[in-house]
């Protein structure tokens, strides 16, 4: 790992002040970063929790709860948000894509105030659009990290969520399933990564790399909107609680955590890299080969998987035409 060199780095965190990201944040403070924990509006005094709490288990630890706070359901706040992020700060060296909402097959589609299913703004647009805004203090890093929070969630053996790719803001009401719209959320987020790594490379930019990651099947919050048992098993509503699928399956969040920890500060991290539990559901945080794994064919990181060749350029043309980020590679 990084050790020493993580003084005087910078890490920002989405959805640092709870779950996954709060373990994130109490990782990377104990290994000498400086971390900002952006405060959602409203959501002020979760934001001072999550100050607190990693501040008693890391003594000195240098936290920074932003002025101005971050709603992913608006573009405008994240505008606004990485306007002022700019102005306080020269250099970001890791951005961690972590925030995202889940939903169950059950949920009715929702609209945020850009008129965006709130899913898909949350997970993936509003990451596209706070990584444009950011992409200058990331580029004035030595060597930055820019890590996408995916989930097992996009692999689907069906053809359903490659179906949606020409639909990703769920206009199709009738065909709407906010379960099946966070997993192609979280597959937007694999091709997204694509993308942007390709441009970097078109661009000549060598110090700055995306990479991916997920928790496995960790105990956290965004599984019981979810309703696994019933969204990913198919099962009867309220045969099997989310609480004896995490139980039964699963792992703390601390763990689930460790996959984007490698992924920020792991010495030997390459572009395009994908870390993940060795169990695929638990264990310790391993890197994957996502051509070869049980469900590769239909993992979007695959570049031979059934997704089309052309799907990571498609969402990002479909991402700049929703959200209006200029982009400068």
């Amino acid at each position: 790992v990084y050790g020493s060199r993580c003084e005087g780095r910078t890490a920002l965190i989405t959805g640092g002040t709870s779950g996954l990201g709060l373990y994130l944040a109490q990782l990377l403070a104990q290994l000498g970063f400086a971390v900002l924990l952006p405060a959602r509006p409203g959501f002020e005094a979760e934001a001072a929790a999550a100050v607190r709490t990693i501040a008693e288990a890391v003594p000195g630890a240098r936290l920074v709860v932003p002025e101005v706070g971050l709603e992913l359901g608006s573009f405008e706040s994240v505008r606004e948000f990485a306007a002022a992020v700019r102005k306080t700060h020269t250099t970001i060296d890791v951005l961690c894509c972590n925030a995202g909402r889940g939903g169950s097959s059950k949920c009715a589609r929702e609209t945020t105030e850009d008129g965006m299913e709130s899913i898909m703004q949350i997970n993936l647009f509003s990451h596209f659009l706070l990584c444009a805004e950011l992409l200058p203090l990331l580029k004035a890093s030595p060597a930055s990290r820019i890590i996408f929070q995916t989930s097992c969630a996009r692999l689907t053996p069906g053809a359903i969520i490659r179906k949606k790719l020409g639909d990703l803001n769920g206009a199709d009401e009738k065909a709407f399933d906010a379960f099946s719209q966070y997993q192609l959320s979280k597959a937007g987020l694999c091709l997204f990564m694509r993308a942007l790594n390709q441009r970097l490379l078109d661009a000549g930019v060598d110090n700055v790399i995306a990479c991916a990651v997920d928790p496995g099947l960790s105990a956290t919050g965004i599984n019981a909107q979810h309703n696994l048992g019933h969204s990913m098993f198919w099962m009867p509503d309220g045969c099997i609680s989310t609480r004896c699928l995490h139980q039964c399956f699963g792992q703390h969040a601390a763990d689930g955590a460790l996959p984007a920890a490698v992924a920020c500060v792991g010495e030997h991290v390459q572009r395009g890299d994908w870390y993940t539990p060795k169990k695929g559901t638990t264990g310790e945080p391993v890197k994957g080969d996502p051509r070869w794994h049980l469900q590769a064919k239909f993992d979007p990181l695959n570049k031979r998987s059934l997704f089309p060749a052309d799907a990571p350029d498609a969402l990002w043309k479909q991402m700049v035409k929703f959200t209006a980020a200029e982009w400068d590679v």
